[in-house]
């Protein structure tokens, strides 16, 4: 996982907003009515898309994508139509999370305050692919780390297999490229961009073998 600028709220969220919200805070607030069964914010689906470049915004891998909503709508109803409650995820991660929400809450990918963005809890263990809590983490903060991993499933076989996968190409890409040669750095601001999946591992295994990271 990695920060994400989701950015302004797409032309015509509002009307769906000012429309359906109130149905939804009427069911789950007051036992009002039927659930709703509306879904507008599929229509907003390649907005938020854009934003994650089509990336998982949980597992970062390259996807056709759903919205989902970060605080579940069981639970936080007035914030099914909102943008700042949207993240653009996988079928597997949005399936394994669902309505899920711990006390303690989840890392959020487009947390506004820097202290609170994924990198400062997340790592990984380049030889297995897992991620991993960073060092020097509170107790509090390992538990909400260890809680996302299992309740999303980010060290699944599947997902275990892809970053690994990925990041031996990489690696077997630098052993081949002179880095005397111009499309070196191109190839290497390419995969560490977080327009690129998996770019956060990736950018953890340029670190360790001592070349700079595109942090854009």
């Amino acid at each position: 996982m990695h920060y994400v600028d989701r950015g302004a709220e797409p032309t015509g969220l509002k009307r769906y907003r000012d429309r359906y919200t109130p149905r939804w805070a009427s069911h789950y607030e007051r036992g009002i009515g039927t659930k709703p069964s509306d879904s507008h914010w599929r229509i907003f689906l390649g907005d938020i898309g854009v934003k994650f470049s089509n990336n998982c915004g949980y597992c970062e891998t390259l996807c056709k994508g759903e919205v989902d909503h970060f605080r579940p709508k069981s639970r936080f109803p007035k914030l099914v139509y909102e943008w700042s409650n949207w993240i653009f995820s996988c079928h597997d991660c949005n399936s394994w999370k669902r309505e899920k929400w711990p006390n303690s809450g989840y890392i959020d990918p487009c947390a506004k305050i820097e202290r609170l963005r994924p990198e400062k809890f997340f790592d990984f263990d380049l030889k297995t692919g897992e991620i991993i809590p960073r060092k020097r983490l509170t107790p509090y903060h390992q538990k909400k780390m260890k809680t996302m991993i299992d309740d999303f499933h980010l060290n699944d076989f599947h997902h275990l297999k892809a970053r690994w996968i990925w990041i031996t190409m990489v690696s077997e890409l630098l052993r081949s490229e002179s880095k005397d040669d111009p499309g070196h750095v191109n190839f290497l601001h390419i995969v560490s961009s977080r327009d690129c999946q998996f770019s956060s591992i990736t950018r953890a295994l340029l670190a360790k073998r001592g070349y700079s990271a595109n942090t854009s």
